[in-house]
């Protein structure tokens, strides 16, 4: 079973802004300095970046498989056994994360420390975390 990632306003904001910034640079370094090493360098970074933020709005999901948890986010994918879960939690906390969103969910492993995603559907991630014996931890 697939749920979808939650991905929050302030997100598209930062790819809107990204590209507000970075397009009028492009346009500044052809008019002003033609090279084609500037002009080629601003358009790189704003592919890159409009890709990484557009591969994270998209593929932003996870997966329930039978022995572990696969975790789907732009390019990353980690995958958690439920052996290795200890605990999950809601959380806010603002930490660089798998998540695009701060209303998140915190997964406490035995191995890799604490994972923070966030899903659009908490309450059927609870109720599947549970059904294969993963308690929610208080918080």
């Amino acid at each position: 079973m697939r749920l979808k990632g939650k991905v929050a306003f302030w997100f598209y904001g930062i790819m809107l802004l990204v590209a507000a910034v970075e397009i009028p640079i492009f346009i500044v370094s052809v008019w002003i300095e033609p090279t084609l090493f500037g002009a080629a360098l601003s358009l790189l970074t704003l592919i890159c970046v409009e890709s990484l933020c557009l591969s994270i709005a998209v593929r932003n999901y996870v997966e329930f498989h039978k022995e572990a948890l696969l975790i789907i986010f732009g390019p990353i994918k980690k995958s958690i056994p439920y052996n290795d879960i200890t605990g999950i939690s809601v959380t806010k906390e603002p930490w660089a994360s798998l998540a695009a969103s701060t209303d998140r969910i915190k997964i406490s492993t035995k191995s890799k420390g604490d994972i923070l995603i966030s899903v659009a559907d908490k309450e059927r991630f609870f109720s599947e975390m549970q059904s294969r014996n993963i308690s929610l931890s208080e918080k």
